[in-house]
């Protein structure tokens, strides 16, 4: 049975004893994907499987801890405590979000961020094995979700990042819809518990949106009911 997980929002302490990154087996865009259902693409080809990677334990509990205290205090400095109502072009409802550079930058600098700069430097070591060759990032950013939350089905502007994203999901799980952009009845679901890692790329990027939906009918993943619950992700693009 696929498990579908929640993290305790009880910090715990890391110690330089435990690693921050796990290094799962990763899953490709592929039937044989556990975290992936095909129900409403099984007739059609799939995107290539290097589309879609997931990570589903990238994160050890205790970094995913440190990475939600880190977060938390970033939010509430640069955005408040309350939740806005929609985003600018309508995609996003009950939200916050942020840019943050200092989680990019060099490791001397505040200590409060010394975490979240090794697990965006591990993300982006990841990515960067994954395709190849070294990319050009733009800084992180912060998505927080509260409950009721949604995204709408949207393509990232084309013309603000270029072929990547990547997505680190922290809190409470989540089910992501992807559907084509020419037929959205042809899409997929993915599973995201917390700590799981996923690297949007290429074809997925710009032939389908993603979502992630409030409406109960749209939260289950194979038949099984998914949570509520805040959700927080660390966000990461490359340059065009």
């Amino acid at each position: 049975m696929l498990r579908i997980s929640g993290l305790s929002t009880n910090v715990l302490r890391l110690t330089r004893k435990r690693p921050l990154v796990r290094y799962s087996h990763s899953y490709s865009l592929a039937p044989t994907n556990p975290y992936l259902d095909f129900s409403n693409h099984a007739t059609h080809p799939l995107p290539p499987p290097n589309s879609l990677t997931l990570y589903p334990e990238f994160l050890t509990p205790e970094a995913q801890a440190q990475l939600v205290t880190a977060a938390d205090r970033k939010l509430r400095r640069i955005c408040g405590r309350k939740y806005w109502d929609g985003h600018f072009d309508g995609v996003i409802r009950n939200y916050r979000e942020c840019s943050v550079s200092a989680w990019a930058g060099p490791s001397a600098g505040d200590e409060a961020d010394a975490v979240p700069r090794e697990v965006v430097r591990k993300i982006k070591a990841t990515v960067e094995s994954e395709v190849g060759e070294t990319v050009k990032w733009i800084d992180p950013h912060i998505l927080d979700l509260g409950l009721g939350g949604e995204i709408r089905a949207h393509v990232d502007n084309i013309k603000a990042s270029g072929s990547i994203i990547t997505g680190l999901c922290l809190l409470a799980p989540a089910v992501i819809i992807f559907r084509h952009v020419k037929d959205p009845c042809i899409s997929f679901s993915a599973l995201m518990n917390p700590g799981t890692l996923y690297v949007q790329r290429d074809a997925l990027r710009f032939d389908y949106t993603h979502e992630i939906p409030d409406d109960s009918a749209l939260r289950s993943f194979k038949a099984t009911a998914v949570p509520r619950g805040r959700r927080i992700s660390v966000m990461m693009r490359n340059a065009r």
